[in-house]
């Protein structure tokens, strides 16, 4: 009788939470899904595509960089590492040489990519085994995963950026923080708001990252996937993520 309690008590908190997230895509005519993670509960607007996997996009540098300092492929987040030669880059922003940081900041793909070539194939692998990090799948090393190769779950990103907020990741807590301090956006007197973008294939845009309460210490990791193929409404992804999130912490506030 006390496990049947349990499973019911379980699933209706599971409902309750996935009620209370609405589809707030639709106030932009946008469609998408959202979800969060606390610790102990897991909020969305769809928990079925949220547990479906797809490419990771340029999220997956929030992780490239972590794997980098762990295996010393670069002293810390300040190392100028790439040199930009002149060939021809998306943005212009790319036309600079870059730090771990700096690359972050800008999205820099050509950096990144670099990054992933001198961790290699052999530790790149290891580190995905280590962090069960998706279907942990490597096809070219500097394109797996923007390739379909490696494919992720949001439900799987929040849970891991759960632990990186925490320094409960399998990694030294010194190089944990400073992936943390280079994903940081924002701040305000509610909120500290970290945060890594990402478009994947140009079919859907994606934020992920995680969101410090002040008032309550609460530490909220979520994950974003709009589908959209326009590049002028990429901006919409952090709008939409602060919007639920904002939701979110009422909603808790009020339990």
């Amino acid at each position: 009788m006390k496990k049947l309690l349990l499973l019911f008590s379980l699933f209706c908190s599971f409902v309750l939470a996935n009620e209370n997230l609405e589809n707030l895509f639709k106030d932009y005519n946008e469609s998408g899904v959202f979800i969060a993670y606390d610790g102990k509960d897991y909020y969305s607007n769809d928990f079925t595509k949220a547990n479906k996997r797809i490419l990771p996009a340029s999220t997956f540098k929030i992780f490239n960089a972590l794997i980098a300092l762990n295996e010393a492929v670069v002293k810390n987040t300040n190392e100028i590492f790439y040199h930009y030669k002149g060939e021809k880059v998306f943005l212009p922003s790319w036309k600079n040489d870059a730090n771990l940081a700096l690359a972050m900041q800008r999205s820099q793909a050509p950096a990144y990519k670099e990054l992933a070539r001198k961790i290699g194939l052999e530790k790149m692998q290891k580190n995905l085994d280590k962090l069960n990090y998706g279907n942990q799948k490597i096809s070219k090393i500097d394109e797996f995963w923007l390739d379909d190769s490696l494919q992720i779950s949001l439900k799987e990103q929040s849970t891991l950026l759960f632990k990186l907020a925490n320094l409960a990741l399998d990694y030294p807590k010194n190089i944990q923080k400073e992936i943390i301090n280079i994903i940081k956006l924002s701040e305000n007197d509610h909120y500290e708001f970290f945060a890594k973008t990402g478009w994947g294939k140009e079919r859907y845009g994606q934020i992920v990252g995680f969101i410090k309460d002040k008032k309550t210490h609460q530490i909220y990791a979520f994950a974003l996937c709009m589908n959209t193929s326009d590049f002028n409404k990429l901006y919409l992804r952090e709008e939409l993520a602060k919007k639920y999130l904002s939701n979110l912490i009422n909603l808790t506030h009020k339990k």
